[in-house]
């Protein structure tokens, strides 16, 4: 008996190369390295609009605290809303268990406003937020902080 010779699409197909493989590997690792740093891109994104959505809850929170306690917003003695939000702005009273004057409480609003700023935000002690208030009680509430090496401000002004 004679052997058959083998001819048409069988005879081809007889396993992959190494080359193929290795071609194969190559645009899966491409694919791999392309959807890592999608990922790590994404992370930034999302911490940076974390931090600016903590920025903008806190400068509303002391503009919100300031509308309550107008008193203090008008206070021209320098212990209202008006001053350097910094460390060495020392709340001597603690306003949530005793009765505070106006000036008190600002002084307690803006030393614990400060501290959570602190707490929140990446390296904002190097940058103290600042409270402005101008004859016409215009209120500009400015807050740094850095992120990704690049320093960060936002700032709010609203009319009490």
């Amino acid at each position: 008996m004679i052997p058959e010779k083998k001819t048409g699409i069988a005879s081809q197909n007889q396993g992959f190369s190494l080359v193929e493989v290795l071609v194969a590997l190559l645009i899966l690792s491409i694919g791999l390295l392309g959807l890592a740093a999608l990922q790590t891109t994404s992370l930034q994104y999302n911490t940076g609009s974390y931090h600016r959505t903590q920025a903008t809850y806190l400068a509303y929170d002391i503009i919100d605290r300031m509308r309550a306690n107008s008193a203090a917003v008008a206070d021209s003695d320098g212990n209202g809303y008006d001053q350097p939000a910094s460390a060495n702005v020392t709340a001597g009273t603690n306003c949530d268990t005793t009765d505070c004057t106006s000036a008190q409480l600002a002084l307690y609003d803006v030393k614990r406003w400060y501290d959570r700023i602190v707490a929140t935000l990446p390296d904002a002690v190097a940058r103290p937020p600042t409270i402005q208030i101008s004859t016409t009680k215009k209120v500009t509430v400015t807050i740094r902080w850095m992120e990704s090496d690049l320093q960060k401000l936002q700032t709010w002004e609203v009319q009490l």
